[in-house]
């Protein structure tokens, strides 16, 4: 505590032996009524006070107090001082609460009935009893309660009535309050439940009252609520922005805090999902569209199923985008494969919001087959493609000069096929028609030996190709067959020679590699039984060189010499021609071409080497009549397979130009 004292010097006034020779003539005057009261004793005292002053100064002064006491009583007139005066000056907040430093001034009363020397007597929360002759002025700057004690004391040392006076400083602002929340936290700050708010004063000692309002969302009229605490609730979603002070007892307040609160208990008002236009075999595109009034979007979950529409959804990513539409690609999907798309939207406070699910399928992948294994490519086959060749017809060099027989016409293309896969390899896939067509397909003698080959695959070529696919037909030829079959009945290895009278062989028969007219295999070139680039007409009698092999042979296709799938893909109920030739040996050569009837690979005779004509006692005098079997070779560089379909019958692999 900090005071000063401003002390005022006291002027007159009467001595202490004028004040008792007063008292000794009233004593005397009232000597009557005082021997009623205290017996002929008081005025022997007083009179032996006067005369031996000097040595009973201090004890009679104290009984003579006591008399002018007594004698107050009788006559009204005390002598006792009176009290000093206090006033007090400083600002004033609540309560009569001071909130600045208090100035305190105490004066001695006097008056003309009070003379002599006078003592101000104080005391500051029971502190030490000060003493002084002056006014005292005291500036009191300790906050919290002072109480001051003043008396005054005169000369014979009578005691005024004593004066007590407290006050209350407060200076100092309250402690700002705190706003706690209370609710389920979402995300980024966000609460998606009601929001309980609790507003606390920082020092509860001194708190009147504490005022708060609320603007935004959640508005509320300010409010002032006693005590040190106060409560409400924000049940409207948005921003709602808080302020709130504290007022303590003397009316100080404290600086007004803010506290901003965000509460987003509803999910996202949409959430949609759409293609974004086809499908691709592993992939597919959408667009998702969210919208969030209050906080925002925040992401896009990206979701699958290929269960239902309904369940069984994995999430495939959760893309962070705070617009209201995202553009997303599904990856490493499955081809050929159902998928519901749906999209699960997200706010800013972590609320969701799924939407309805679309159904897509992909489409079927492409067949890479350079990428594929052999187990792979072996598992394609059979497989059926959605080939269409370029509608055509043949009848060019079908006459009996190159076919042996004046029954052909002109063939034209069958629009009924439907094609499979029967190999792959060297960047061409070959599709095998799945029945046989063009019926009655006649080769007979001679001419029909030397041209079947290039007959029956320029009829396919000319009616079951497409340039624009880099797809050529060609027919079914024995290689077909006897790369996918384990039969090993041929005996290609033994010379076959011939007697005389029974060495007529058709010209093209030079040519083969299997052949040996003249003593050398082989003559003119090495065609293998299925090759040929020209017409050739005509037969010739050889030299006695003349031998030849044996490369004709007959079974029944089965499981025991190739798989069942191949044995599906070569039969045919309708008899069929295989455009290979062959030689059988009986003690002289049988020329011949290769059919299929049913399961059963055959050869069909044609010319013999004694220069007779085969099928003379068959069912025409002019040769065998069977069907074509289309193959068709296709460029696997120029086009894509597969992009679309799943290889069945009914969903064959499309084919596209690249």
């Amino acid at each position: 505590m900090k005071h000063k004292e401003k002390q005022i010097k006291q002027e007159g006034g009467i001595t202490l032996i004028a004040l008792i020779i007063t008292i000794i003539v009233l004593v005397i005057l009232a000597a009557v009524t005082l021997n009623s009261i205290f017996g002929n004793n008081i005025i022997e005292i007083a009179t032996n006070g006067a005369i031996n002053y000097a040595e009973e100064q201090q004890k009679e002064l104290g009984m003579l107090n006591d008399v002018s006491d007594l004698l107050g009583e009788v006559t009204g007139d005390t002598d006792r001082p009176m009290m000093p005066s206090i006033t007090l000056d400083g600002t004033k907040g609540n309560n009569d609460i001071f909130t600045s430093n208090v100035t305190v001034e105490i004066s001695i009363n006097r008056g003309i009935e009070q003379t002599g020397v006078i003592k101000l007597h104080y005391q500051i929360n029971d502190g030490e009893e000060q003493i002084t002759e002056e006014d005292v002025s005291l500036e009191i700057d300790t906050e919290g309660t002072t109480k001051i004690i003043v008396w005054a004391e005169n000369e014979r040392g009578n005691i005024s009535d004593k004066q007590e006076i407290s006050f209350t400083i407060n200076k100092t602002a309250p402690s700002n309050p705190t706003i706690s929340l209370a609710g389920t936290e979402g995300e980024n700050g966000y609460y998606i439940t009601n929001i309980g708010v609790i507003i606390n004063a920082g020092d509860t000692s001194n708190v009147a009252s504490i005022k708060y309002k609320v603007e935004g969302a959640n508005p509320i009229q300010e409010t002032e609520v006693q005590g040190a605490n106060a409560t409400f609730d924000i049940t409207q979603d948005g921003t709602s922005t808080i302020t709130a002070y504290i007022i303590n007892n003397a009316g100080l307040t404290s600086e007004t805090i803010t506290k901003e609160v965000n509460k987003d208990e509803a999910g996202p008002s949409t959430a949609t999902i759409a293609l974004s236009g086809e499908a691709e075999e592993t992939s597919i595109t959408v667009n998702a569209n969210g919208e969030d009034a209050t906080s925002g979007i925040a992401s896009y979950s990206f979701q699958y199923s290929t269960k239902s529409s309904e369940d069984g959804f994995t999430t495939k990513e959760e893309v962070k985008n705070t617009s209201t539409s995202c553009t997303y690609t599904y990856q490493d999907l499955t081809s050929d494969t159902t998928y519901y798309l749906r999209v699960v939207v997200k706010d800013r406070a972590g609320k969701t919001t799924e939407s309805l699910a679309v159904t897509v399928r992909t489409k079927t992948a492409e067949l890479n087959f350079g990428e594929m294994t052999e187990e792979e490519i072996n598992e394609e086959i059979g497989k059926y493609v959605d080939y269409t060749p370029t509608y055509g017809n043949f009848s060019e060099h079908t006459n009996s000069n190159y076919s042996g027989s004046s029954e052909n016409s002109s063939v034209s293309t069958d629009t009924s096929i439907k094609w499979e896969i029967l190999s792959v390899g060297n960047n061409i896939l070959t599709l095998i028609s799945d029945k046989a067509v063009n019926s009655n397909f006649t080769l007979y003698g001679y001419n029909g030996y030397n041209n079947g080959v290039l007959l029956l695959n320029n009829a396919c070529k000319a009616m079951y190709s497409n340039s624009s696919l880099g797809a050529e037909g060609r027919s079914l030829n024995i290689d077909d067959i006897e790369t996918v079959s384990s039969y090993s009945g041929t005996s290609l290895d033994e010379e076959k020679p011939l007697p005389i009278g029974y060495r007529y062989y058709p010209n093209i028969y030079r040519y083969e590699e299997t052949g040996a007219p003249h003593g050398t295999y082989g003559e003119y070139g090495k065609f293998g039984l299925s090759e040929q680039e020209n017409y050739i007409t005509g037969y010739t009698y050889g030299s006695t060189s003349f031998k030849g092999k044996s490369t004709s042979y007959n079974y029944t296709m089965s499981t025991t010499y190739m798989s069942e799938k191949y044995v599906t893909l070569f039969s045919s109920s309708t008899p069929t021609w295989v455009a290979s030739r062959c030689m059988f040996y009986g003690g002289w050569f049988v020329f011949s071409v290769f059919y299929i009837d049913n399961n059963e690979v055959n050869f069909s005779e044609l010319y013999f080497s004694d220069n007779g004509t085969g099928s003379e006692s068959g069912p025409s005098l002019y040769g065998e009549s069977y069907a074509l079997r289309p193959v068709v070779e296709i460029d696997l560089t120029k086009v894509n397979i597969g992009l679309t379909g799943d290889g069945s019958s009914t969903s064959p692999y499309s084919i596209e130009v690249k």
